[in-house]
């Protein structure tokens, strides 16, 4: 399994190499993971980075950003490893139930080293600090997934986002119609009056802000948008490439 890292400030580390992303960032006495994805040899990739990056101290907390089983894949990786997770509040039951159950075909992490799932959750909003380094969550309203999470660095101004925004890659033409996710982000944004720099999607490459706002440039005046539309409907706006 490939992970690719880099650093978008100091102790802060975007990790690529596949179809779904991660990122590392260093407090002063611990390590705390955004995304576990896919499955086990992913999560247990990410994992070794992590380490590799960060030596010597424990990956105390990772953010579930939300439940779709390609984002939620790896949560048993990270509880082998005692951490606690932080999801949406909505989330925890499902997990608890999930991650009491043993993989018996194919044996993973937690088969091999049993722990008890901590959690950490969230509602509207929470915050990590060790006094120097802050990161927020927000629960960002969208008509993708309702227990969605993001993380926001308001020293950095480096937004972490799932599945919203998926940057086009270098020098590819734009699409016919900017995806309802992306506009619903642009909404909350605004609405929390948070100042992003930078984004680092958990699909894509990390770009500057102006590359959403430039997505965001194709959207239609909002007189012409039609309103209420059902999911298929609004699922037709994007292109099928863009689906997350």
């Amino acid at each position: 399994v490939k992970v690719d890292s880099q650093k978008l400030a100091d102790g802060v580390w975007f990790l690529g190499g596949g179809s779904h992303n991660s990122a590392v960032i260093e407090f002063k006495d611990h390590v705390f993971v955004i995304e576990g994805p896919l499955d086990d040899e992913r999560a247990t990739a990410v994992i070794a980075e992590a380490k590799k990056l960060v030596p010597n101290k424990p990956i105390k907390y990772m953010l579930n950003t939300h439940h779709h089983f390609d984002h939620s894949g790896g949560l048993r990786a990270f509880v082998a490893e005692d951490t606690t997770i932080i999801t949406h509040e909505m989330n925890k039951p499902y997990y608890e139930k999930t991650l009491a159950m043993p993989r018996t075909i194919k044996p993973d992490s937690l088969n091999k080293s049993p722990k008890e799932p901590k959690f950490q959750t969230v509602t509207d909003k929470y915050e990590l600090t060790d006094g120097a380094r802050v990161v927020q969550f927000f629960n960002i309203k969208n008509s993708h997934n309702p227990g969605m999470v993001v993380a926001y660095l308001p020293k950095e101004k480096i937004l972490i986002e799932p599945d919203l925004f998926t940057p086009l890659p270098p020098n590819a033409p734009m699409p016919p119609g900017v995806s309802p996710f992306t506009v619903e982000l642009r909404d909350n944004l605004r609405d929390l009056k948070l100042e992003v720099r930078q984004i680092a999607p958990l699909h894509g490459r990390p770009v500057p802000m102006a590359e959403m706002q430039k997505m965001l440039s194709i959207e239609p005046p909002r007189d012409e948008m039609p309103m209420n539309l059902p999911l298929r409907s609004a699922m037709e706006l994007i292109p099928a490439s863009r689906i997350c």
